[in-house]
């Protein structure tokens, strides 16, 4: 007979559930046959550097900032959380064809990804169509094997970028985060930090950071958006004009972000060797 530490016993859970969940991404059908995939599973203090970016990188993008509070409120209330990496490269051309990149040959696309192979918001492009749906697929089934074991998770193309950042599952163009954790509404409805944020706080982050799904009818030409319960009496209009202190916050945030990347770059190589 024994006794076993709860937080202990669901952090190896959820190792065996994130393991699983590789398992089932690997096995995914695959309509490119072979997709490449590359998986890694992350847990304790190696997590810290992915959150340390993310929220850096927060100070000028809202839904960073909160979902790097996601994550530390977890690790502050000593819960048990591990973070499964999904990577690929999807740059590769098929050689079918099809134009559904917007190439219109796999010939013109590989000559482009050779010469101008760019980094995007969250992914490296551009992406073959087919390996990007063999990509989702893979997700998908890591998901729905994490739900059977009764374990929430979300793909989060933001972790995936913050471990792509930190040169992570070396030759992938793209990264995909599965956080897995014990709770419930934790990558949804985010309760656990309701109390870090106000409500005109989270408001006016949702509203700055995706405008679209607060915006009326655009084709009257001025745009308005939805900043208040009764947002017609007194309208907000969405305006266009350069904003030169923003962009000197962009570059002070940027420049923090590349130094934090090189640090911990450094630390992990000399861990290597």
């Amino acid at each position: 007979m024994a006794v076993y530490d709860g937080d202990e016993i669901g952090s190896e859970y959820l190792l065996e559930v994130a393991k699983a969940c590789i398992v089932a991404a690997s096995r995914a059908p695959a309509l490119t046959i072979n997709l490449g995939l590359k998986t890694e599973v992350l847990t304790g203090e190696d997590v810290m550097p992915l959150i340390d970016v993310m929220q850096t990188l927060g100070k000028i993008a809202g839904m960073l900032e909160m979902e790097g509070a996601t994550y530390r409120k977890i690790l502050s209330d000593k819960k048990p959380m591990v973070i499964a990496l999904f990577g690929a490269d999807l740059t590769k051309a098929v050689g079918w064809n099809c134009g559904g990149c917007g190439f219109p040959t796999c010939a013109e696309f590989t000559k482009y990804v050779k010469k101008s192979k760019g980094q995007g918001t969250v992914a490296l492009g551009p992406s073959c169509l087919w390996r990007a749906i063999d990509m989702g697929i893979a997700a998908d089934y890591a998901c729905a094997c994490a739900a059977t074991h009764r374990v929430e998770t979300r793909v989060q193309f933001t972790m995936g970028s913050m471990a792509m950042l930190l040169g992570r599952l070396e030759g992938s163009s793209i990264i995909l985060g599965l956080p897995l954790a014990s709770g419930s509404d934790i990558w949804f409805d985010r309760r656990g930090i309701a109390g870090l944020y106000d409500y005109e706080h989270i408001s006016k982050t949702i509203t700055a950071t995706s405008p679209n799904l607060q915006m009326t009818f655009t084709g009257v030409g001025n745009p308005m958006i939805k900043t208040k319960q009764r947002w017609w009496e007194s309208p907000t209009v969405l305006k266009l004009e350069e904003d030169k202190e923003i962009a000197g916050k962009k570059m002070e945030a940027q420049n923090e972000v590349i130094k934090k990347i090189m640090e911990y770059r450094s630390a992990a190589s000399k861990g290597k060797t």
